[in-house]
């Protein structure tokens, strides 16, 4: 049964309240199995970026990640709190600060990218290997429109 919007659309045919329904189910089941590793989603894409590559700096994870400055620090700095990650200077230049795991980062971010998989494709494991692709050819195009910058490959060894 289709809900009517009295606006001539139905929720169902509306494909911003789709998309908002599947982010809430994708969120809420991250946060499920991750929450053991006390880290949040933001602190996900962190810890993914720098273990795929040491020594990115705030801005560059905040472009990587399409989130503002602002967030990628508050995520860095409760990271580096909890000794996951350390940042030392640039040598090249010095008022920049390099992002890079710490042992007990990597041991962290290895179990929470295991769980994170595990909750992906618990939520997205109706979808065919195809259409998952099709899904994030289509939504990262609109991603890349909308926010103006390219979308980095989130390569993650399994």
């Amino acid at each position: 049964m289709k809900a009517e919007t009295g606006m001539g659309i139905e929720l169902t045919e509306n494909i911003l309240w789709l998309l908002k329904q599947a982010f809430y189910f994708t969120l809420t089941t991250m946060n499920d199995a991750v929450s053991e590793h006390g880290v949040s989603t933001a602190q996900i894409g962190v810890l993914r970026q720098l273990a795929n590559e040491p020594g990115l700096s705030g801005a560059e994870l905040a472009r990587r990640l399409l989130i503002s400055p602002q967030g990628v620090q508050l995520a860095l700095t409760a990271l580096e709190k909890r000794n996951l990650v350390e940042r030392k200077q640039d040598p090249q230049h010095g008022r920049i600060l390099q992002a890079y795991l710490t042992d007990e980062g990597r041991k962290v971010a290895g179990a929470v990218v295991h769980d994170a998989i595990a909750a992906h494709d618990e939520v997205f494991g109706v979808l065919t290997a195809a259409e998952q692709q099709t899904l994030r050819d289509l939504l990262g195009r609109v991603v890349e429109q909308g926010t103006g910058h390219k979308l980095y490959p989130d390569h993650v060894d399994n």
